[in-house]
């Protein structure tokens, strides 16, 4: 009886931490929403030969929802001079025409489509980004992921951190949203709480930059001081890598909560449970020990997991848990999604939504102790310690050194 009592009051303070820490990141995430369009173009003042070309690159496997539309975005934008690069597989890629219909309406603006090939052993993206670069000419290179859109003024505002504030890398919050099934609102409502909720919080509260890759500008010369994209090709979590390599070099990683939008309206059950295992494999080959802690961020199977073990007398606390995390979620729902707060079926299946979700990402969150292997566009890599990609030549290499 003694042992259960004590477990039971490790489980109320466990939830009781949770509850702190998740009213932490919805605070985080509605004082740092996103803000309407303020592109001031000309009436600013500010010279545009301040701000130095940019290049934008943009690694493309299929067609993302409304790709057109995301892809339009960026050619109007309120900067000086910038180009956008495109990087696919093949010709054969459907994104191709896509491209090209929409580059043809703004012949003013440099574009550039590559077709790269896929290399089996290296990172897809970084594989990309690197054929990107060097046929690229601009000071500063933003790698943007092909679901992304933009408003006008988000480049001028990323640059404005880079020029006032010294960073070498500068990294965005993102918002999900576009919801049109009960997948995608999982999805978009995970990015937008656990994902950037917890990116704002560790750098507004720790100073610690941790970046997520769908946009990233970078400096170019600081980018070749320790090899450029290819210096990271082996690693599967090159967000984390890249900006642990500029926090190693001296350089400075920042951000000024510019969001992007992420465009997701269509994922399967399917497609989420595969991309939030293959973010959770990731993260645990990251750092475990911060990784294991991740389950106090689910108080919805802590409160299940109470109810099996303490029974109806729990019932009262696991129901504050479960209301409680349904609340913080759609506080953030409405004070972070605007575009999707429009449609009323978001709202009615809000609650049904965040019970599944949360068990859904329950059994994501065992996955990384049963398997190394992740699906990545179509294909299958095996990670190792910090992300490594192996491969049986590399297998072979490292057990030859370590003989």
């Amino acid at each position: 009886m003694a042992i259960l009592e004590s477990m039971k009051t490790l489980f109320i303070i466990s939830l009781l931490i949770s509850g702190l820490y998740l009213v932490i990141l919805t605070i985080m995430t509605v004082i740092h929403r996103p803000r309407p369009n303020r592109s001031r173009g000309n009436s600013s003042g500010k010279n545009f030969r301040a701000y130095p070309p940019v290049s934008i690159l943009k690694p493309i496997k299929g067609v993302d929802d409304d790709l057109e539309a995301n892809l339009e975005s960026f050619y109007q934008l309120d900067y000086p001079v910038y180009e956008i690069l495109y990087a696919v597989d093949d010709w054969q890629d459907k994104a191709v025409e896509i491209i090209r219909k929409v580059s043809e309406h703004h012949p003013r603006i440099r574009t550039k489509i590559l077709a790269t090939g896929h290399h089996p052993t290296d990172n897809p993206k970084i594989h990309k980004l690197d054929f990107m670069e060097k046929e690229s000419f601009g000071r500063l290179l933003w790698a943007v992921d092909a679901n992304v859109r933009v408003e006008p003024d988000t480049l001028r505002r990323l640059a404005d951190e880079y020029l006032e504030g010294g960073a070498r890398l500068v990294f965005s919050p993102v918002l999900g949203t576009g919801s049109r099934s009960l997948a995608s609102l999982m999805e978009n409502t995970s990015l937008n709480f656990f994902t950037s909720g917890n990116v704002i919080a560790l750098w507004k509260l720790f100073s610690q930059p941790v970046v997520v890759g769908k946009s990233m500008l970078i400096d170019r010369v600081a980018l070749r001081t320790f090899g450029g994209f290819s210096y990271i090709k082996d690693y599967l979590a090159e967000d984390y890598i890249l900006s642990k390599s500029f926090v190693d070099s001296g350089f400075k990683v920042s951000t000024n909560f510019i969001w992007v939008t992420n465009i997701n309206q269509r994922t399967t059950f399917r497609g989420f449970y595969k991309r939030m295992a293959r973010w959770a494999r990731l993260r645990y080959q990251l750092h475990r020990p911060a990784y294991l802690l991740e389950i106090l961020l689910n108080p919805v199977i802590m409160a299940l997991a109470g109810l099996v073990i303490f029974g109806k007398e729990f019932w009262p606390l696991a129901l504050a848990a479960v209301s409680g995390k349904i609340f913080l979620e759609y506080f953030n729902f409405l004070a972070v999604n605007r575009p999707d707060r429009r449609q009323l079926v978001n709202h009615l299946m809000f609650p049904l939504m965040v019970l599944w979700k949360d068990i859904i990402l329950f059994s994501v969150y065992l996955a990384p102790f049963f398997s190394t292997w992740v699906d990545w566009r179509g294909g299958r890599i095996k990670v190792g310690r910090n992300s490594l990609i192996y491969h049986p030549g590399r297998l072979e290499k490292l057990a030859y050194e370590e003989v």
